[in-house]
């Protein structure tokens, strides 16, 4: 059987198997599609905020106008105590709280300074990030004000002033954040799925004495034409995903095309190889997926892009390095969200070469013993 013909087979086995098309063809789309879809709105503002006026002065009713203007705050009620804004929060119906205290005004007219007390749900880092700002935004523009008003010749009354610059997410949103490397990790965890689940069904079938055209070829022929079939396929989600997925929810993409595909290349053929190697160890088509979705959670936070991975132990760290995902992820937010040269991820780019040659090597030789067996 020639190779090209050996792959074609492999495509007749891959459409032919439902649980291999409900996860590398359905799974692929339905997860690439919901899952960004709660944050599309990424950008928190207008959270609801009640006020604690204590002072009840012309200065305290000027700040709470000022934090009402900003639009990352919705004023909601002003309330006569802490335990009223306590249950609004408690229920829901209020995102934060304001406190403003008696002598506020005469405090900051004198110059002795006064304590403005606000909290949020920080359950939500988002939403107590908006207060946080909307309030500080707030607080500057009075202190400007008050500044202005004790000395007339201030054309400025920042001397010094600031320009916070969010670099690689300038909508500080969870977009830009986080979605772009979980779209990606979508794609390795189908793909070693996928892999897995036909390689695993074809042990069970050869266990039980059938001699497709997989029992056939050598196994370092069948895998490789495994490899390059599901490659094929995963090239075609790379289209869809970074050609219409990112643009459609507004990831950004950097990347050159040619150092993309490069990198996108090895990152595929890696999963796949790592893929294989799962299959080829099993000889039940159900356990190649449990292991990979009970895996999905623990390798989100050994990835690096929701958890620091220089706060994790030292252990983890260096698991992570066996993952395809934590150099495909490094890499594509490298090249795609940082613009960075292709040199400055060479080392991710070699580590997946070698990680998909050696799990490609056992896997061959993990099949060959057991048709040997």
């Amino acid at each position: 059987m020639s190779f090209w013909a050996l792959i074609l087979q492999e495509y007749k086995a891959i459409f032919s198997n439902k649980v291999v098309v409900l996860v590398v063809f359905i799974g692929s789309m339905v997860y690439g599609l919901l899952y960004p879809m709660p944050y599309l709105g990424d950008v928190v503002s207008a959270q609801k905020l009640v006020i604690i006026d204590d002072d009840k002065s012309a200065l305290s009713k000027r700040l709470i106008f000022l934090v009402g203007a900003t639009p990352q705050i919705e004023l909601l009620s002003e309330v006569d105590s802490l335990q009223e804004a306590q249950k609004l929060i408690e229920s829901g119906q209020a995102g934060g709280a304001l406190s403003i205290p008696k002598g506020f005004e005469k405090s900051a007219q004198s110059g002795v300074g006064s304590v403005v007390s606000y909290m949020g749900n920080a359950s939500y880092f988002l939403v107590y990030g908006a207060i946080v700002e909307g309030v500080h935004n707030a607080i500057d523009a009075l202190n400007d004000e008050i500044r202005k008003q004790k000395s007339h010749n201030l054309l400025s009354a920042q001397i010094i002033s600031y320009e916070p610059i969010a670099l690689y997410n300038p909508s500080l949103g969870y977009i830009n954040y986080a979605l772009a490397a979980v779209l990606v990790f979508i794609l390795h965890q189908t793909l070693i799925a996928g892999c897995g689940i036909l390689s695993a069904y074809q042990n069970k079938l050869y266990k039980r004495g059938e001699r497709g055209y997989f029992a056939q070829v050598s196994p370092l022929k069948l895998l490789s034409a495994r490899v390059v079939a599901f490659g094929g396929i995963y090239v075609c989600w790379f289209l869809v995903y970074f050609g219409i997925f990112f643009p459609l929810f507004g990831v950004s993409v950097h990347a050159d095309l040619l150092e993309f595909w490069c990198f996108a290349l090895a990152f595929i053929l890696c999963c796949a190889s790592v893929g294989v190697c799962l299959g080829v160890c099993l000889e039940d088509e159900s356990i190649p997926t449990q292991v990979v979705f009970i895996s999905s959670m623990p390798l989100v936070f050994l990835l690096g892009f929701i958890w620091p991975s220089d706060l994790l132990p030292e252990f983890l760290q260096e698991i992570a390095y066996l993952v395809p995902a934590f150099h495909g992820v490094r890499g594509f937010l490298s090249l795609n969200q940082m613009g960075a040269d292709f040199t400055s991820i060479i080392g991710h780019f070699l580590a997946l070469l070698a990680l998909g040659a050696f799990s490609f090597g056992i896997a061959v030789w993990i099949l060959s013993r057991k048709r040997e067996g």
